[in-house]
């Protein structure tokens, strides 16, 4: 799994009773064994923190869907769908939401869920200005007009404003402000629960695992999910392989795609493919006096063999861009400057500009095999014609940390864009406009034209003039080459016979709805 955010855990708390649970032995008052009842998930990276305010990383993401509710979520059809919220409007000027809240939720504690825990989540969001905070920018106020009914300021109109709700996960206010500390309450919920959801969080273990046990008075009720769930931490994707062939887990999500053909077509297995808005990117640095060079980027750009990484790294699970955004989202565009692979035309840049042996640093995720992969092969491509690539594998807070400062931020930086929402923006605003540098604006790219028409695609209502204004920034900014567009992977999860109903959801990209997830 590949993330963002930066907050890291913090250590064991709580107790882990569901521990001896997931590794077997133990009876359920049932009768069965607690094991059978659990379900396991292995994923190869640990969360940064169990506070909601981080779920802009798909790591955090993980683990709050089972404990939390949002507000909103998409359904099957791809159209916005009530879950806390059961209502809601957007006022003909497009400065106020209304949304009326279902009236039979709870917390964990038994208490209850108003417009009053809605008004404190979005306020404290746009305090702490973090995270999901990135996604809210337009949010101004709030008022808790009753239990039931919560009336939102908005500073501008805000056409992502809705869909940003599906990740707006509420939080208990009363429980999060007894444990506030110095930090809103931060420090506490990087390790604890404040939510609604089907399941409670009981136990962490850094790096090692995460507990979960159902919450009996769940407001959807529960109908044949696991009682237990537990996230393992396993980096190594053999190990990960292992662990689903012996049945310590049931689900693996970060299986080399070497291993792939070791579960197709066998006996207990299932391998779910699925397409996604994912696109593999490296950045370059805009500020940096070497990747500042346009000549140098469209050379690199031009030199990397996209299609060796499909049929390769891939193995054919996955297909190339034709742009900054993956083809199958909304205002994707074909009519832009997309680089093929061409080493005579990459040669005779770098001959042209006299870049013969250069050399320049990439920093990529570790622990995460097509990175891996294609950082190696960009290596070899950019070998070819006369510029050396140094590699350096780091964490993903590391990552964060790197791209904080043009001082410190990488050359080449290879990151995954995982879009929060199936809407350009997503990508257009939060990876291209500047306001998002030191953010997901990994690059540091900055384009006045580009921020103008992201900007406008944010406030506009006609979704053809979104499309339009999305088109032009992504022609302009593909025409200065800020990134290469390596590969759209496919989404692949493997799991045992005991998983029925597992679903990909591509606004929630590397995660496992667990309370969808069927056992047997």
């Amino acid at each position: 799994m590949r993330s963002r955010t930066l907050l890291r855990a913090g250590a064991f708390f709580g107790a882990a009773a569901l521990l001896a649970a997931c590794s077997g032995g133990s009876s359920s008052s049932e009768g069965g064994s607690a094991r059978d009842e659990a379900l396991v998930i292995a994923e190869n990276e640990p969360p940064a923190s169990f506070d909601p305010v981080q779920a802009d990383n798909s790591t955090v993401d993980e683990v709050v869907i089972p404990a939390y509710d949002s507000l909103l979520t998409y359904g099957d059809d791809g159209e916005l769908a009530g879950v806390l919220a059961s209502e809601w409007k957007v006022a003909d000027d497009g400065l106020g939401v209304t949304l009326t809240l279902r009236d039979d939720v709870t917390f964990h504690d038994g208490a209850k869920l108003t417009a009053t825990d809605v008004k404190y989540t979005l306020d404290r969001i746009k305090s702490l200005n973090i995270g999901v905070a990135s996604f809210l920018t337009s949010y101004d106020s709030s008022e808790a007009v009753s239990d039931t009914e919560l009336q939102i300021t908005l500073s501008t109109p805000d056409a992502v404003f809705l869909p940003a709700l599906t990740r707006v996960y509420v939080l208990n206010s009363a429980l999060v402000e007894q444990n506030a500390g110095s930090d809103q309450g931060q420090s506490w919920l990087a390790t604890n629960d404040a939510g609604s959801g089907p399941y409670q969080l009981t136990g962490y273990r850094a790096n090692q695992s995460a507990d979960y046990e159902q919450y009996a008075d769940y407001w959807q009720g529960f109908t044949g999910q696991a009682k237990s769930v537990q996230f393992q931490y396993i980096s190594d994707a053999s190990t990960q392989k292992s662990a689903l062939e012996s049945g310590d887990v049931d689900v693996a999500m970060d299986i080399a795609p070497t291993d792939w053909s070791a579960f197709e077509g066998q006996d207990g297995f299932a391998v779910d493919k699925a397409d996604t808005n994912v696109v593999l990117y490296t950045f370059f640095n805009m500020d940096d006096a070497t990747t500042k060079n346009v000549a140098l980027r469209e050379a690199i750009a031009s030199s990397y063999n996209y299609q060796e990484h499909i049929d390769q790294i891939l193995l054919g699970a996955g297909k190339a861009v034709t742009g900054p955004l993956p083809s199958g989202m909304q205002c994707a565009t074909a009519e832009v400057t997309q680089p093929a692979y061409d080493l005579d035309k990459a040669k005779q840049i770098v001959a042209d500009n006299n870049l013969d042996g250069t050399s320049v640093t990439m920093t990529y995720l570790e622990a995460t095999a097509e990175m891996e992969q294609a950082a190696t092969l960009l290596q070899s491509n950019l070998a070819e014609i006369g510029i050396t690539l140094d590699l350096q594998a780091v964490t993903y807070p590391q990552y964060v940390e790197m791209n904080s400062s043009p001082e410190t931020r990488p050359q080449l930086g290879m990151i995954y864009a995982f879009p929060a929402f199936p809407d350009a923006s997503a990508i257009m605003y939060q990876n291209f406009n500047s306001k998002m540098i030191g953010s997901q604006n990994w690059g540091g790219y900055s384009n006045a034209e580009v921020d103008k028409l992201t900007d406008a695609a944010q406030t506009e209502s006609d979704q053809a003039q979104r499309c339009a204004d999305y088109e032009e920034a992504q022609s302009i900014a593909s025409a200065e080459y800020p990134s290469i567009n390596m590969a759209n992977a496919q989404t692949v999860a493997i799991m045992n016979e005991r998983v029925q109903d597992f679903t990909y959801r591509s606004w929630h990209h590397q995660t496992v709805n667990v309370y969808a997830i069927q056992v047997s």
